[in-house]
């Protein structure tokens, strides 16, 4: 059943149908995020009149919540920052889903969760590596850098890709790419580690553990690995037409 189809049937929404709306998982959220914003989502849709847009602005505030807890520090505000973050991205798994499920996908409120996500992560960054003492050194600056461009990357992707199957000759190695990445886009799950690994990392993990600048220094090199992919990705799916991605 598509989202289409859901829409027509707002009465019958459950798990199980809002599991069918929602986006690739990420492998965190598998265990983590979406048993909790499937619930979500059908509480939203059955019994509320909430509208996409106005989840993501509700996941700004939980980003604004972490941003003031990080700043604090102490060991009981990261703790707070990193449960707020976990909500916060609870919404964002949601937002989405509500749209298509409700029939109010749009592009502006597409870009609006994007630029919203990235903005409130950039300043989360900031002001956790502030806290501990690293703001202002390389490390931090190439995070940011990251940030941005993993995100665009991921973004503009989606218009770059052509929308039917190339019939460009294609490498032996893209070849077993695109068949790794539909073995996993057929299970609904990303390929590889993406951003929002990333951020449960720094954002959800280290902060509980006790340990953020750890995490900071950790999690460089994951988001390094991670945009290697991401680039790597986009040019086997602009090379071959694929659209599996990332």
């Amino acid at each position: 059943m598509n989202a289409e189809t859901i829409s027509r049937e707002r009465d019958l929404i459950n798990v199980k149908l809002a599991d069918t709306a929602m986006s690739l998982k990420t492998w965190w959220a598998l265990l983590f995020i979406y048993p909790l914003a499937r619930r979500l989502t059908v509480l939203i849709v059955n019994r509320t009149r909430l509208t996409p847009n106005q989840i993501t602005f509700f996941a700004m505030g939980l980003r604004g919540v972490t941003l003031l807890c990080f700043l604090q520090g102490e060991r009981w505000a990261l703790i707070g920052g990193a449960l707020a973050y976990y909500l916060a991205y609870v919404c964002d798994c949601t937002d989405g889903t509500v749209a298509r499920i409700t029939g109010q996908t749009s592009e502006l409120g597409r870009y609006l969760d994007h630029v919203a996500d990235l903005v409130g992560d950039v300043v989360i960054l900031l002001v956790l590596a502030g806290s501990q003492g690293l703001l202002g050194t390389p490390m931090i600056f190439g995070m940011m850098f990251m940030h941005v461009a993993e995100s665009y990357i991921s973004y503009l992707s989606g218009f770059a890709i052509a929308t039917e199957k190339s019939d460009k000759p294609s490498f032996a190695l893209f070849t077993l790419v695109n068949r790794y990445r539909r073995w996993w886009f057929d299970k609904n799950i990303k390929s590889f580690f993406s951003f929002p690994d990333y951020t449960a990392f720094i954002f959800v993990l280290f902060p509980l553990l006790g340990r953020p600048a750890a995490g900071l220094h950790i999690g460089f090199y994951l988001l390094l690995l991670i945009v290697f992919y991401t680039v790597f990705s986009t040019f086997v799916s602009i090379h071959t037409g694929e659209r599996r991605f990332p």
